[in-house]
């Protein structure tokens, strides 16, 4: 990626650099892409060698995909005279 170019995110220079040799090398693979799997390899592999971790992982999870649900409430509507 040539310099000025907008970044996903600070990966410090060297790691950066490698990203970017790599993504040209992997027939121009988006950076996001290569970032988002990297990520979830990273999470699966963490979460696997420490159940400790999972237990907690999951918990919040839990939490947050629930706090999404939550913003949505049905509200029952009568009709006068009913």
């Amino acid at each position: 990626m040539p310099k000025g170019k907008n970044k996903l995110i600070d990966l410090g220079e060297g790691l950066q650099a490698s990203l970017d040799a790599f993504c040209e090398a992997h027939y121009g693979a988006p950076q996001v892409r290569v970032i988002r799997e990297a990520v979830g390899f990273f999470i699966s592999a963490q979460l696997d060698a420490e159940p400790e971790l999972r237990k907690r992982y999951d918990a919040i999870l839990k939490i947050r995909i629930g706090q999404a649900g939550d913003n949505v409430r049905v509200l029952e509507i009568h009709s006068k005279g009913m």
